[in-house]
């Protein structure tokens, strides 16, 4: 089959899921609370956040090892968090395209912790309260996700190259309760972005 390019306009959709995983692997304030530490050190602390199966070689000999993740693009808990960690998992949705040169797209975050981990040690309690951010594990998640999308310059190079508006909490319901079931807990983060169709030259163009 041979290759053709294609520019779909709704490929934002997807590439902006990537870059919102990135920007919070890149916030330490996000990740010390997701992921305090490596679940092996054996392996970088992008391949503990993001997951996957990876081959290693340890003391000579290799072995293939499966990591559990921190991070998704795509709201499936199931077996996703483990007993007494945290996950975040993000979401898009087209919510509105009211002709063919605008759409308007839907982000949601949903931050899930077991029960057992929702509690903060003192020591952290202390440093998140310096920097403004209050509550239990989910809640200072919840305000340094917000923080970080909301910051103009990690922002604004994601915005330029996929030609899309602010980020901006939705008219209805922009934090949520989340509970997948009884021993896991957290909240849904829910924004929403205008978004220009592009027309990108020696491509097929589809559009919605």
């Amino acid at each position: 089959m041979a290759n053709e390019n294609y520019y779909d306009s709704l490929s934002d959709m997807g590439r902006i899921k990537e870059s919102l995983m990135s920007l919070f692997c890149d916030t330490e304030d996000i990740t010390h609370l997701i992921m305090p530490e490596k679940d092996d050190d054996n392996f970088s602390w992008e391949q503990n956040w993001y997951g996957g199966t990876f081959d290693k070689n340890i003391y000579g000999d290799t072995e293939t090892k499966t990591l559990s993740g921190h991070c998704f693009d795509i709201p499936y808990t199931e077996g996703a968090v483990s007993d007494g960690k945290c996950a975040l998992f993000i979401e898009t949705h087209l919510i509105k395209a009211p002709n063919q040169r605008i759409k308007n797209v839907g982000v949601d975050v949903y931050i899930v912790c077991h029960k057992d981990f929702i509690r903060l040690s003192e020591e952290d309690t202390q440093y998140y309260n310096s920097i403004g951010i209050y509550g239990n594990r989910v809640d200072c998640a919840v305000q340094a996700i917000n923080s970080a999308i909301n910051d103009s310059t990690a922002m604004n190079a994601v915005k330029k190259k996929y030609s899309i508006g602010d980020l901006i909490f939705t008219d209805e319901n922009p934090v949520s309760q989340f509970m997948p079931d009884g021993a896991y807990c957290g909240k849904c983060l829910s924004y929403s972005y205008h978004a220009f169709y592009q027309r990108k030259n020696n491509v097929k163009q589809v559009t919605v």
